[in-house]
This record gives C-alpha cells, structure tokens and sequence, in this order.
C-alpha cells in the first residue's frame, strides 16, 4: 500500500499535470481550470471479529488488508434474520461489502445460490469481473461458480448469477421453468447493487420484476435481499421509494464507516470543446505515467475513442473501473452520483463541464459541487402501461390468481385486458386468468427505459451498434440533422427508423447543438392537487393527454450565430401522462415552446432525474406552463417537482441567468427569467425587507457605510439554498398583449400510446385505464419547510484560520464581471399589502433603472477625448496571411490591414462567416502561434 507521503507526491504531481495542461489551453484571461481542491482523507471505525466462517474471516482479511467494520455486523445479522438490508454509502466500497457479505451467506452450504440484479449489461461485466477477481484470490474451498445470464448457454448450476433486467425479464422469468428451473429452487440471496440506478420508469419495471420473481420463488421461499446505494437525501429519505420495488419496509444501514482516502477534485470549463479537453487531460496524464479512465456517455465513447487511438494506459467507458485517475466528461446525472465518484478511492477525478444549462450554471460557482446536498429519489408511480405489460407477462408464468391482482393493484388494467382478449378466465372454482388468443407475445419488446416496448437502438454510418436511447429522447430530440446527446452535441442524425426504432449518426468536428421547435396542445383530463405558492402563484398537477408537433429545430456551432431550421415531414407524437402546471399571471411571447427547459434543468441538480424526463409546454390562452412527464403514463418527474416548486424555482432562475450570453439559448433565458421573476416575486426582488428576516440585522454592523443598492435575498436553510446566487436581472418592459396563435389540430397518435381496446399495434403499449388503481407506492408529499439557518458573522480578514489541508490546491475561480452590481442610487422600497403585480413591479424596476441611468449621465458630464497629434506614426500589429482567433468568431485569415484614422482594421476570412471587417480595439484578436495548431485541429 502507498504510504501517505508516496500519496502526496502522487497528488501534487497531477495538480502539475493539469495546471500546465489548463496553462497552455487557457483563452485570454480566464483559465478552463475552474477550481482544484484536495478533499481530506477520513479515518474509519473497525470491530475485531466478524460473526463468519472462520476460513473466510481470514481470507478476506488477508485479501483486502482492511479490518472489518460496523456495518458489515449490522448488516450481516439483519440479513440472517432474513429481513431486506439496503447499505447506504458515498464511498464506492460499499461492493466490497457486498461481495463479503454474498460469500458469507452462501459459503456455509454447498448448494443455495444467489442472483444479481444490474441495471443494465455493462454493470452486470463489471461485477462478474469484480466476483471473478475475488475467486482467484481466495482458497478453492471458498470460491463461487459464476455464470452471466447473457451467455448463450446458461449454466442453472451455478452458484452466483448476474442479470441485467432485461436479461431477468426475458430469459430467466421466461423459462423459469425449464432452462433456469435449478437456479429458482436452490435461490437464497438476491442482490441489487447500485439501487439508485432503478429511477423513474425503471423503478416501476423494478417493482413489477421483483414481484414476478417472488411468484416464482414462492414455492421454494423467499429469498433473502440485499441492496446498496448511494447517499440520498435525509429528508427525502429513500425508504418509500424501497418499499415501492419491494412491497415490504426496508433496514437501510449508513455503511461510511471505512477509511477514506485524499482525493484531488478538478473542475474544468471543457465548454463546446469538452471532449477534446477530456482527451488531453487523458493523454497529459498517461505521459506522466498515470492509469486513466474516461467515463461519458455511451455515445460520446464514439466520438472520444478516435482522438485518444489506442493507449494501453486509458480505458473508455460509462462503467468507471478501479484505477488512478478518473475523468468525468459532462456532470454525472445527480450529486448523490458525484459524491459517490469522488469517494471511491481515485487520486484524483477530474470533472469536464458542457454546455448543458446547468452546466454553465454550475461552472460560474464551481465550488457549490462540492457542497451539494445528496439528491432526492422520486418514488415512481403507478404506471398502467408498464404494469399492463408484465400483467401479461406474470399470466404466460403462471396463472394470474384474483387475490395476486387484487394486492397489484391491477384490477382494472386485467378487465381492459379481458374485454380486448388478451386474458382469458380459466373455468376453475377460484377466478384466474391465462393468456388468450389475441395476447401477442410480451417479452420481446422491453427495456427498462421505456415504459412499453424497446429502447431506440444507435448505429453509426458504418453499422456499429453505439449503445440504446431513451424512447422519449427520440420522439423529441431525434429528428433529421439533430445533434446528439441532447443539448451537448458531437453526433449528427442522418436517419431515423420509426419502424424498425433505430437512428443512425454521424460524428462530427465541430460541437454543434440543436433544440427542437414545437407546438402543442395539452388538456387536463384530471386535476389531483393544487395549492398556492408563497407569491400567491397557483400551481397544481394532475393527469394530462398532451400533443406536440416539432416543425423545426434551433442549432448553433461554437462562434455562429443561432439559425432556424425547418423540418419536413413534422414529427407528431401524443400521449398520458402526469403534469405540474404554474399559473403565469403575464401573457409571455413564446415562439417554438423554448420556455421552461431551465426549470427542466434543475432536475439532475437535485433528484435522480434527467432533464430530459420533464417536457415544457406553454398554453397561452390559458396562460398556463405545464412540466409534463415526458414518459407515459408518469415517471414520478412532475409530482416531485409539484412537491418541491419553493425550492427549485430559484435554482431555475440561476440556470436561465446563466445561459443569458449563450447565443442558442438566449430565447429560452429571456422567456425564463421573466416567468420566473414573476412567480418569485418578492422572494426574489423586494429590495426593503422587515428587521425580523433582514440576512443584514442578523450580522454586527461594522461601520455606518450606507448599505449597498443590492437587494439583499431573504435567509434560507441549506436545503432552500440556491447553488448560485446571482442579481436579479434587471427589469424589461411588460410585453405587449398580442392575440395568441391559433391552437394546432390534434396530432395523430403515434407510436407512443397505442389504446386498449382494440389490439395494441406492434410496439404492445397498452392503453392508460381512466383511473389509475391504487398501488403500493402514493403521491409525493410537499416538502416540510425547514427552518431559516442563522448566517454565522463574517471572521475579519486578521482572524482567519490558516490554510487547512483541504486548501493546498485551491485554485479560486475566475470573477465574472458582467456579473458585479451596477452602482447608483438606492432602490426606492417597495410597499405592497398582498401579492405583487408581476407586470407593475417590471414596469417599476424599469422606470428605477431610467431615472439611475438619466441621474448618471447629467452628473458624469462626457469628458472630451484628448486629440492624436496629427504626425505620431500608427504601427500595424497584423500582417496579411496571419491566423488569429478573434471572440466572438473564432479562428480566421487576416486577409488585409490598414489603418483608418489612426485605427488599425483587419479584413479577416472565418471559415463558418466568410470575410468581415474586424477592428482589434473592439474585438479580442490575438495571433495564433504555429505550435497552437494542431491542437485546435484536434476535432
């Protein structure tokens, strides 16, 4: 093992690494290095003994060198009690937990064995490696044959079998009994690493799986379960959504109790160019002899893989195996993800920032990462299509009893089935059903991203299969010419297969972004909730049938201008699902629905969400913003947020600031922030506040300084925290009542939301039933507000600590000018009874900000310029044939220079603008040097 002084020559090398990296990329005067920082290491706790076999007990100590710890007896004595156990960490050495544990319940016999659930393929790989390393370290007598479910012939005498879901649904619960028929009467232990991956629609697939599998076990007991995950959210703590998968309570065991070790944490501005950044960092490191992974998306491992070529030393991937450096292209979908990362033993891990929304949010306060709270986990709700489709699945197992539908809460969902012949009642004394005639079979079309049917398979042009996506991705974010991931780019679509559910992609160059432009129309089929917020906005949720038609896209390469496109034919697409809507009080001029994708955004900041599970849609006779679930039939997105709308709303208004300079997403901020300003209200703008909530009396006064102009924002506790607090955007005129646009026909249906009865098509998606029937799982409930935190008084600058540990590579973030308050006069306070009037406080904030403007010009007289004498000699600093990088254009040719009153212009050629006119006094142009180049020509 390395010692601690073999560490901190390991870390201070990397920090060298990449501040000499950040040094040679940086642009102007802004460094893309953000913020790094080292996290101190932490010392665990230990027990003596461990209450297993003696043999193990020893092995395993002298396999991994490590004591063992109190959540391993807590733990094992819960499980042998044959009670649930969930292992709740930061740390990623919570799967060595959970590899001893397995043994120690399978060990003291030579027949039981055990199934690991994954959430998909390359996890399942990932912990038949991690068994399988084990094995060959341990005493013959203590190993564990291990057989993967993916194999093409299964091995039903194995001791230890790992699936993915889809695996579980559609080869071992198929044939159960037959090929897997050993595996089921000798099933002991089930285990379900990294639990929190099982979101939205996979925890309801998860629900429904673990349900089929206890039918089939029933005969031969219940397994013992035991699952880990990461830290969430105390308030929202994760046993609801635990007892949702199993029906039963949970144990949950806090398993931070081993030692951790320092770990570097950078923060890198990557920008339109952050794959090629992720590749140098990569290969920067693997020169200075470092072991690196890179871990992005599946489709981004495309566009990554031909840069970084063939190093022994660099691996790819969304799976991040055990190694030294780790490199994290783009946010990581969730804190509770992010903390997991950092607390896994890397010595340092390095995170690279887009151009997602809230990723320019996160980039302007880098340090806010680092302190995020744990992310909360919306319990799925009750979705009528995917328990239609395993409904049909449990009854091809065995026949479906009426007590095992009645405790389903599937009653409705088999009478439609019934009526459209797809059940059929067995003539026995107690009602049960079985497949009929008309069933077409259900185990083919399944993914645990789709609610019904299977996920959208991704080629490139060459036929190389490049991973799955998400069906709602599809619908919206898919069409010809759009750029893939969603909002990053890197990948262009060349086709679309609606038919056969596959997209063929192209990489490209230059990282261009695409947003889609829509229409549609929503009507509320039924309204479950509504309250007020505390502006006196109403909001409310309930089950919407929404439309939506894209006819066009938005896109942007870096240094263009935002265009327009248009598509043909359009994209229809339509379906059920929950909503949360706000009542806007202003009629808002909303082209192409760009509205509310930063209230969209806040979802993997704080929840387990994806930004892409939530669908804006404005109404605009109604004046009505709907977040509508962009899976059918809900995927626990929309209700969440109605819960939780007083503490997301400003994280949404930060995200919308934020992306206001952003030439493609300019519109959206616009539109943003003024419907957010008005839902905040005097939470976000009053400038007088009373003495009792005052963040100003709550702190010493120090001198008798006028108090700044300003406004100060109320106190909040840590959970309400904004992760940004910026200025609220100065005010725009109200806009101009307009007769709305005229509601677009309905959409046909598409191939999301086919109807029960008749027949579903192909893609078997069942019809929603009117109602939902009830279920195991229940609405969220709105969060407990939480009391106000005192800020403590600021320490005076004599005061200070010294530097702590944490500190030695602290690198402060650069200071955003545009960002710094305007100085003038002090707001005038603002005295309202009741809720404010959003259009009479922008119409104030405007006249305030005229009568600031007239105050300053008439007492700054312009002062003359002094006058160039006529014979000083004016000095040319470009030549023709320089290249040069000009913001906001980009690099280009200068073709020409003169100099014109005493000012030198350039006519320049850029390969994406043609030729302009720059003059350097107003635009940043600075030559580029020969050894610069190449490494711009990289993508």
């Amino acid at each position: 093992m390395a010692t601690a002084w073999q560490r901190d020559r390991a870390l201070q090398s990397i920090s060298d690494v990449i501040q000499g990296i950040a040094r040679q990329r940086g642009r102007t005067d802004m460094s893309p290095l953000a913020l790094l920082r080292a996290l101190d290491a932490r010392t665990g706790e230990r027990i003596s003994h461990l209450p297993v076999e003696s043999d193990l007990g020893q092995a395993w100590l002298a396999l991994t060198g490590e004591p063992f710890r109190p959540h391993q007896s807590h733990a094992l004595t819960l499980l042998r009690r044959n009670e649930p156990v969930a292992l709740r960490a930061e740390s990623g050495s919570v799967n060595s937990t959970l590899a001893l544990l397995t043994y120690a319940l399978l060990t003291p016999e030579t027949l039981p064995a055990a199934l690991v659930l994954t959430y998909d393929e390359a996890a399942a790989q990932s912990y038949a490696d991690l068994f399988g390393q084990i094995n060959n370290q341990l005493p013959q007598h203590l190993r564990l044959s291990i057989a993967l479910a993916s194999e093409k012939k299964p091995n039903p005498y194995a001791r230890l079998v790992i699936a993915s879901g889809e695996q579980l649904h559609a080869r071992i619960l198929r044939h159960h009994d037959r090929a897997w028929q050993l595996l089921f009467t000798r099933l002991r232990a089930l285990l379900l690493p990294d639990m929190q991956r099982f979101a939205g629609v996979a925890g309801a697939h998860l629900a429904d799986l673990l349900l089929r599998l206890r039918r089939v076990t029933a005969a031969h007991g219940a397994p013992t379960t035991l699952a880990t995950l990461a830290t969430i959210h105390a308030v929202n703590a994760p046993e609801a959504a635990l007892a949702a998968a199993l029906g039963t309570p949970w144990r949950v065991v806090q398993a931070d109790d081993g030692d951790q070790k320092e770990t570097l944490v950078g923060i890198w501005r990557g920008g339109p160019t952050r794959l090629r950044d992720a590749a140098e960092l990569a290969l920067g490191l693997q020169r200075n002899g470092y072991f690196v992974h890179i871990a992005c998306d599946p489709l981004e491992q495309a566009v990554i893989g031909p840069i970084i070529g063939e190093v022994p030393a660099i691996s790819i991937g969304p799976e991040p195996p055990t190694t030294q450096v780790l490199i994290m292209v783009g946010y990581p979908g969730s804190p509770s993800r992010l903390r997991r990362l950092l607390r896994s033993g890397y010595n340092a891990v390095v995170l690279v920032l887009g151009e997602l929304p809230h990723e320019q949010a996160l980039i302007q306060r880098p340090e806010t990462l680092l302190a995020a709270t744990p992310a909360d986990w919306p319990p799925a709700p009750a979705n009528a299509y995917v328990t239609a489709q395993h409904v049909l699945c449990a009854a091809n197992e065995l026949p479906l009893m009426a007590s095992e539908v009645e405790s389903w809460g599937a009653q409705e969902i088999v009478d439609r089935l019934v009526a459209a012949g797809q059940l059929v009642d067995l003539p026995d004394t107690e009602v049960c059903w079985k497949p009929g005639m008309e069933a077409d079979d259900p185990y083919p079309e399944f993914h645990l991203m789709a609610p019904s049917g299977s996920a959208i398979h991704v080629q490139s042009e060459q036929g190389r299969t490049l991973g799955v996506l998400d069906p709602t991705i599809f619908e919206r974010w898919t069409f010809n010419n759009a750029a893939l991931p969603p909002g990053a780019g890197g990948l262009r679509v060349l086709a679309r297969d609606e038919d056969n559910a596959s997209v063929v992609l192209r990489l490209e160059s230059a990282a261009r972004r695409s947003y889609p432009l829509r229409r549609g129309n929503v009507q509320v089929r039924e309204i479950r909730q509504t309250r007020s917020l505390v502006g006196g906005a109403m909001i409310g949720w309930g089950r919407v049938v929404a439309e939506e038609e894209i006819y066009g896209y938005r896109e942007q390469t870096p240094g263009g201008q935002a265009t327009d496109q248009g598509l043909t034919p359009n994209l229809k697409t339509r379906w059920i699902a929950p909503a949360c809507w706000f009542e806007l009080q202003a009629p808002l001029q909303v082209l192409g629905q760009l509205i509310g994708w930063s209230l969209a955004a806040v979802l993997p900041l704080r929840s387990l969400a994806a930004f892409t599970d939530i669908t804006p849609c404005y109404d605009h006779e109604q004046r009505r913003l709907y977040m509508i679930d962009s899976h059918p039939g809900g995927s626990g997105a929309a209700i969440w947020l109605f819960a939780n709308a007083e503490q997301l709303l400003p994280l949404a208004y930060d995200i919308a600031y934020a992306c206001r300079n952003d030439a493609l997403l300019e519109p959206l901020s616009r539109v943003d922030m003024d419907w957010l300003l008005a839902l905040l209200g005097k939470t976000a703008l009053e400038p007088n506040r009373k003495p009792e909530t005052s963040v100003a009396n709550t702190v010493p006064a120090r001198s008798t300084a006028p108090a700044p102009t300003v406004p100060t924002p109320p106190p909040v506790s840590p959970a309400q925290q904004p992760f940004i607090e910026l200025p609220p955007r100065p005010g725009r005129p109200a806009a101009t009542q307009s007769p709305p646009p005229a509601r677009s026909e309905p959409a046909e249906p598409s191939r999301r939301a086919p109807a029960l009865p008749p027949r579903p098509e192909p893609n078997n998606r069942p019809a929603e039933p009117a109602s939902e029937p009830p279920r195991r799982t229940s609405p969220a409930a709105p969060a407990r507000p939480e009391p106000a935190a005192t800020p403590e008084p600021p320490t005076p600058p004599a005061e200070r600590p010294a530097p702590t540990r944490q500190e030695r590579f602290s690198i402060e973030p650069p200071v955003d000018r545009q960002d710094r308050p305007r100085r003038g006069p002090p707001a005038q306070p603002i005295e309202e009874d009741g809720p404010p009037d959003p259009a009479a406080l922008i119409a104030r904030l405007k006249r305030q900000r005229e009568q600031r403007e007239a105050s300053l010009s008439r007492s700054a007289p312009p002062t003359p310029a002094a006058p160039q004498p006529a014979n000083r000699p004016t000095t040319a600093r470009f030549n023709a044939g320089d290249r040069i990088f000009c913001l906001p254009y980009g690099d280009g040719l200068v073709r020409a220079s003169r100099i014109d009153n005493g000012r030198e212009l350039l006519t320049v050629s850029f390969p994406e603008h043609g030729e302009l006119e720059i003059d350097p006094a107003i635009n940043l142009v600075r030559v580029i040097e020969n050894d610069q180049t190449a490494d711009d020509d990289l993508l």
